[in-house]
C-alpha cells in the first residue's frame, strides 16, 4: 500500500475514513464545546443518523476511484468517527499522533492492522506521550507543513514535527482559542487550501495571519458564522473536485468562481461531534 502526502488537494488515491457504527455505545468523555452544545441537547446526533450520512460521504468518496478504509471497532472506544487527529502522513512518514483527551489516546489501534500493509520505505512513528499534535492541526501542501498551535496541539509538539521532517518548511500558526471568544478547535478549523493556489481562512481565528500564507494563496476569506459552521473543514478529492456542506453556499460559490466542482452533500450530524469532511478522513495516499 503507498503511504505518501505531500499535497492537501493532489488526487486522493487512498484514505482512512472514520467507523459510525459504534457511536456513543461507551458514555463518551465531552471534549470540546460543540458537543458539550450538542449531546445533551434535544438535537443531539444519532447513531443512525450519523451513520447514514457518513456512508453517504463515502459513497462519494468511493465514486470517485478512492480506496477506502475504515477504523477496526474498538469497544472501550465511544467515537471513532473523526481519523484525521489521530494520525497524519507526511512525505512517506505516518505519524500516530498523541491526542489531548485521554479517551482517544488510543483510538489508533483502530488502524493499527493498516501498517502490516504499508509500502516498506514507510516510516510510522509515534508521538512522545508528554506532548500534544493532533492531525487536524496539521497542514501538508507547498513543501510546507502548517502547524496549527492552540487548543490541542501544544508548541513542544510543533517542534517534535519540525525535528521530524526537516526537510519541510514548518509554518507554525497560532490559534486564537475560547479565552480569546473563539473557538478553533483545529487549524483546519481556520485554514485550508482548496484548488491550485487558493485557501479558504477565517483570519479572527489567528493571532495573525503568517506572511507566506498570504503570499502563497488566493486566500477566500470566511465569517465567524460560517467558521462555526465548519465552513473550512471541507474535503479535496483533487485540485477541481471538493466536498462541501450546502450550508455553505457563499463558500462554495468563491471555490467555484475559481474553476472548483464543488459537491454538496448533506451533512449535519457527525459535525455535531465537533468536526465535519475533514476531520472525518486521513489520506494515506495523494498523488498525482
Amino acid at each position: 500500500m503507498d503511504v505518501h502526502v505531500d499535497s492537501e488537494t493532489a488526487p486522493l488515491r487512498s484514505v482512512i475514513v472514520g467507523y459510525p457504527d459504534n457511536f456513543l455505545d461507551v458514555e463518551p468523555e465531552i471534549i470540546n464545546e460543540t458537543q458539550r452544545k450538542f449531546y445533551d441537547g434535544p438535537d443531539a446526533p444519532t447513531k443512525e443518523a450519523v451513520t447514514e450520512q457518513l456512508n453517504g460521504f463515502i459513497s462519494v468518496i468511493e465514486a470517485h476511484g478512492v480506496t477506502v478504509h475504515q477504523p477496526r471497532p474498538l469497544p472501550y472506544i465511544p467515537d471513532q468517527m473523526m481519523t484525521r487527529d489521530i494520525g497524519v502522513v507526511i512525505g512517506d512518514t505516518f505519524v500516530v499522533t498523541t491526542m489531548a483527551a485521554k479517551s482517544r489516546r488510543h483510538e489508533w489501534r483502530g488502524y493499527a492492522h493498516l501498517f502490516e500493509h504499508f509500502s516498506p520505505h514507510t516510516k510510522v512513528l509515534f508521538g512522545p506521550e508528554d506532548l500534544v499534535i493532533e492531525g487536524g492541526d496539521v497542514i501538508v501542501d507547498k513543501g510546507k507543513v502548517f502547524v496549527g498551535i492552540g487548543q490541542r496541539t501544544t508548541l513542544a509538539g510543533a517542534a517534535w514535527l519540525m525535528q521530524l521532517v526537516p526537510e519541510y518548511e514548518i509554518v507554525p500558526i497560532n490559534l486564537r482559542g475560547l479565552t480569546d471568544g473563539e473557538d478553533v478547535l483545529h487549524l483546519d478549523c481556520s485554514f485550508l487550501p482548496v484548488g491550485e493556489n487558493s485557501a479558504l481562512i477565517y483570519p479572527g481565528g489567528m493571532r495573525e495571519v503568517p506572511a507566506t500564507v498570504r503570499e502563497t494563496y488566493d486566500l477566500i476569506e470566511v465569517t465567524r458564522e460560517e467558521q462555526q459552521r465548519l465552513g473550512t473543514n471541507v474535503l479535496s478529492l483533487d485540485p477541481q473536485t471538493v466536498v462541501s456542506q450546502p450550508t455553505s453556499q457563499r463558500i462554495n460559490d468563491e471555490m467555484r468562481a475559481r474553476g472548483i466542482t464543488v459537491i454538496e452533500l448533506p451533512y449535519s450530524e457527525p459535525p455535531k461531534t465537533g468536526g465535519s469532511f475533514r476531520c472525518c478522513t486521513l489520506p494515506l495516499h495523494r498523488s498525482f
